[in-house]
C-alpha cells in the first residue's frame, strides 16, 4: 500500500500555510483518500503536530485496526452520533489545537454549526484545500486507475460478442455489469450510459426497454473501480453497417480525439482544452451538437478536478488525470461519443485507454 502518510503530509504542509492546528475530514471520498478504506461514516483528524486519528462505528473497527494502526493510524470506535464531537474534543485538548478547518462542503450547514457550538477549538471551513490536493494523482493512484481501465476495456470486449440485434438496452446494461463484475471491479454503484438509436442523442440518457434494431447506433459510457478509483470510457458502435451521415459524424468525432490527445498536456488550460475541441467540431458543420464539456478530472471520484469546459480556472499539470470525450449529439437522430482516459505527466501525456477508437460495425 502506498505510504498513507505522504498523502497526510500534504495536507498537514496545508495546515502550516493557513495557520490551522488540525483537519477534520467527513466526506467519503476524502476519507478513502487519507485511509485507504471504504466506510459509510467516519471522521478522519489529521493534526499540524503529525498525527492522524480515525473515528469510526463498531461496524468497521477491525478492519481499520487491522489496516491503519500499522501506519500510524489511532483508531477510535464510535457508539452514538454524539460521540464524534467527545472523541475530537479529546485530540484537540491533547494535541492543544487551537484552529480547526471542517470539512464543510461534506456536512449540512446545520451539523456544521452544531460541531463548531460543540468543539473546544475555533472552527474554520476547509473548502476546496483537500480537493485540489486529491487532484494531483499518486503513482498508487495511477496504477489503480489503469487496471480499472483494463477491466473496462476486457469487459467491453466480451460485450461485442453478447449484443445481438433485438436485446433491449436494459439487457445490454446488464450484461456489461455483470462483466465488469467478473473481470474484478469493485461492488460499486457503476456509472453507466447505454442508449441506442434516437435514444443517444439524449446526452445523459438511461437504458431503457428499447430494443436496439439492425442499422442502429449503440453509445456506451462506462466505468469499473478497482481499489476504490475509477476509470471511465466511452465508445459508440453500429449494429449492422452505419449510413454515410453517421460515419461522417463518426470520423469528426475520432479526429477530435486525435487532436484532443496532441493538444491536452502539461500548462494547457481546461478552459483551452475544449474550446479547441469544440472549435474544430463547430468548424466541421456541426455547430451546436457537442453539447457538454470535454473532460473531467476522475479518481476515487467520478467527477473531479481538473475540469475541461468553457468555464474552467484549471490548468493542467503532472499527475492529472482527465476524461476526453469529444461528442456530436443530433436531437431525433443518433448521438457519438468517444472518451479515453489521459495521464498528465512531466514526460508528455499518455493514454490510458487501449481500445480502438476506430467505428466498430457488428
Amino acid at each position: 500500500m502506498f505510504s498513507l502518510k505522504t498523502r497526510a503530509d500534504r495536507l498537514r504542509k496545508v495546515l502550516e500555510l493557513i495557520k490551522a492546528d488540525a483537519c477534520i475530514v467527513k466526506s467519503e471520498d476524502s476519507r478513502r483518500y487519507l485511509t485507504g478504506i471504504s466506510t459509510s461514516e467516519g471522521m478522519v483528524v489529521v493534526t499540524r503536530a503529525g498525527n492522524r486519528y480515525f473515528l469510526v462505528d463498531q461496524r468497521y473497527e477491525e478492519v481499520a485496526t487491522r489496516q491503519l494502526s500499522p501506519q500510524g493510524f489511532t483508531v477510535r470506535t464510535v457508539g452514538q452520533r454524539s460521540e464524534y464531537a467527545m472523541f475530537i474534543n479529546e485530540i484537540i485538548q491533547a494535541d492543544k489545537i487551537k484552529v480547526a478547518l471542517l470539512e464543510s462542503n461534506a456536512i449540512s450547514h446545520e451539523d456544521y454549526l452544531e460541531l463548531e457550538n460543540a468543539l473546544y477549538a475555533k472552527v474554520l471551513p476547509l473548502k476546496t484545500q483537500l480537493d485540489k490536493l486529491r487532484i494531483v494523482k499518486d503513482l498508487e493512484e495511477v496504477e489503480n486507475i489503469k487496471t480499472a481501465q483494463r477491466i473496462n476495456e476486457k469487459s467491453f470486449e466480451e460485450l461485442l460478442s453478447f449484443i445481438k440485434p433485438g436485446m433491449t438496452e436494459k439487457q445490454i446494461q446488464a450484461k456489461l455489469v455483470q462483466l465488469m463484475l467478473e473481470n474484478g471491479s469493485d461492488l460499486a454503484k457503476f456509472h453507466i450510459c447505454c442508449v441506442s438509436g434516437t435514444n443517444s442523442s439524449l446526452v445523459h440518457g438511461h437504458a431503457t426497454d428499447k430494443r436496439v434494431e439492425k442499422g442502429e447506433n449503440l453509445m456506451l459510457e462506462f466505468g469499473a473501480v478497482y481499489n476504490g478509483y475509477r476509470s471511465d470510457m466511452a465508445r459508440t458502435i453500429v449494429l449492422g453497417k452505419a449510413n454515410e451521415d453517421f460515419k461522417k459524424a463518426y470520423q469528426i468525432v475520432q479526429n477530435a480525439c486525435v487532436i484532443g490527445q496532441r493538444y491536452i498536456r502539461k500548462g494547457v488550460s481546461g478552459r483551452d482544452a475544449d474550446t479547441e475541441i469544440r472549435n474544430y467540431i463547430e468548424e466541421n458543420g456541426y455547430r451546436n451538437y457537442f453539447r457538454h464539456s470535454l473532460g473531467h478530472g476522475i479518481g476515487i471520484g467520478l467527477f473531479e478536478g481538473p475540469y475541461l469546459s468553457q468555464d474552467s480556472k484549471d490548468v493542467l499539470t503532472a499527475g492529472h488525470v482527465v476524461t476526453m470525450e469529444p461528442g456530436i449529439y443530433i436531437p431525433g437522430r443518433f448521438g457519438i461519443r468517444i472518451e479515453d482516459l489521459l495521464y498528465i505527466s512531466n514526460m508528455g501525456t499518455e493514454n490510458l485507454t487501449r481500445t480502438t477508437r476506430e467505428l466498430i460495425e457488428l
